[in-house]
């Protein structure tokens, strides 16, 4: 799924606090694993994933900040 490359490209990133690509690579790795837990019909955990990604990159679950505070 990801190269050795592709992993030492993240852990450069996360050295120099890069986030931004690292979301965006984690991003990627969600969509793939979604797309392969379909394929074999596991739609309690692609619907798990789905909610966490929709938490995680819209403003849905921005309400959670408020609450932490």
């Amino acid at each position: 799924m990801n190269s050795r490359r592709n992993l030492i490209k993240i852990i450069k990133a996360r050295k120099k606090q890069d986030y931004k690509y690292i979301l965006h690579h984690a991003d990627i790795l969600l969509s793939k694993c979604f797309e392969r837990l379909e394929e074999l019909k596991q739609y309690d955990v692609v619907s798990g994933i789905a909610d966490f990604k929709d938490c995680a990159f819209t403003v849905e679950c921005d309400h959670l900040l408020k609450e932490s505070e």
